[in-house]
């Protein structure tokens, strides 16, 4: 009897932690803007769904690279305060794309921002 209910008292606590964890503050919704030296300002949409979710750009006649033209899967990394860092997997919808990490920083609640190495900053405005 003991041992039965130390046991049913053990699995309620893991399976309680579980359930105490916090939700992604960044899940929802997201516009993406970006613009740099060398491309013209782009427009997408992110989705973010606890460690996944979508990222998506609209292309409509700028990009000739296969790779960024389709809907692909987000992955993640994680989800501070701070910024969130996920990892774009092109190569799950094109084989031979690349899947770059993204990490934004949390400007305020309704806006992230990225600036990469090649001068592109990156804008995501919560929906």
């Amino acid at each position: 009897m003991y041992r039965t209910s130390l046991a049913l008292l053990l699995a309620f606590m893991l399976s309680s932690s579980i359930f105490a964890q916090t939700a992604n503050p960044y899940d929802g919704n997201w516009k993406l803007k970006f613009d740099g030296p060398r491309t013209a300002a782009l427009e997408g949409t992110v989705v973010v769904k606890g460690e996944g979710g979508t990222w998506n750009l609209d292309l409509t006649g700028q990009s000739r690279n296969a790779c960024f033209k389709h809907e692909a899967p987000i992955a993640v990394e994680s989800a501070t305060a701070e910024e969130l860092v996920f990892k774009v997997n092109r190569s799950k919808v094109l084989a031979g794309c690349e899947d770059p990490t993204m990490k934004f920083k949390k400007v305020d609640d309704k806006t992230l921002k990225l600036e990469a190495r090649d001068g592109r900053i990156f804008t995501l405005t919560r929906q």
